[in-house]
């Protein structure tokens, strides 16, 4: 049994949690873990990405998150512009669909999207959003949080992961099990040379790997970075795409450095690791 007994010290105006009178770590899973539209993914280790959450409407796959705090969840704007988040609910904890027992259910209690969101039929810009959760959730083996990358942090020409339950092809289901696929992290200059160019936004990242792509369901779930330290950032949010993994169009993220000022003040109240 986890047990959790915790102390706080304050950083800036976050507070950082304490497990077992240990720092618990953002961005890195337990110990004892052993070690998206999702297209050309595979099985992800179970757990192996324990700050990442389905957000549900109606019973169904919605959108995927990240947890950033005891209480808060980043994901994408598109996600709750206009779905009404009291409908929806959100699974923290989880890896497989048919497998619930250790899963931590919430309701949502607020959603801040960014003041800037704006929408066409192509691209979604300041694609960004702060969900609170009913109650807080306790940090465990199966429940951290993810690690925010520094203000304007760049992660060009870096491999990033993206995991997620949403569709497995364009005409597909969901996925019952978290997947994962690797794509590499486009340039500004080489994400502008693509088909998308005259629909980008100093705040969009592009990725890309032959075969492998986000899809419906995996939006608003994180773009992960591997840091040396033995942990990972997030680096974007699933945002918008044309198609699922053509490659004549790079999948576009929301760069998450360049919006950390705002995502701090609107998860100020929430505990997190160091």
């Amino acid at each position: 049994m986890f047990y959790i007994y915790s102390i706080f010290i304050f950083i800036g105006c976050a507070q950082v949690l304490l497990v077992h009178g240990l720092e618990c770590h953002c961005g890195k899973p337990s110990d004892g873990i052993v070690s998206m539209r999702i297209v050309g993914g595979r099985r992800a280790e179970p757990h192996s990405f324990p700050w990442t959450v389905a957000i549900l409407k109606n019973e169904r796959m919605h959108c995927g998150g990240a947890v950033i705090t005891d209480k808060h969840v980043l994901s994408a704007g598109h996600c709750f512009k206009w779905d009404d988040f009291k409908t929806m609910k959100v699974l923290i904890g989880l890896d497989d669909f048919n497998d619930l027992k250790n899963v931590e259910e919430r309701t949502i209690s607020k959603v801040i999207i960014h003041e800037n969101f704006s929408s066409t039929a192509v691209r979604d810009e300041n694609d960004i959003a702060v969900a609170t959760l009913n109650k807080p959730v306790a940090f465990t083996s199966t429940i951290v949080p993810i690690c925010l990358p520094e203000p304007g942090e760049e992660f060009k020409n870096r491999v990033g992961t993206i995991v997620g339950w949403g569709r497995v092809g364009v005409d597909k289901a969901s996925s019952k099990v978290l997947l994962k696929a690797s794509l590499r992290i486009l340039s500004d200059n080489k994400c502008m040379e693509s088909q998308l160019a005259q629909h980008l936004k100093p705040m969009m990242m592009c990725a890309f790997s032959k075969g492998k792509d986000g899809c419906q369901g995996d939006s608003g779930g994180p773009f992960l970075v591997f840091q040396p330290d033995g942990r990972y950032v997030q680096a974007g949010v699933v945002s918008w795409g044309i198609g699922c993994a053509d490659p004549r169009y790079p999948g576009v993220y929301t760069k998450v450095s360049y919006f950390i000022d705002w995502i701090r003040k609107h998860s100020a109240d929430g505990e997190t690791c160091n």
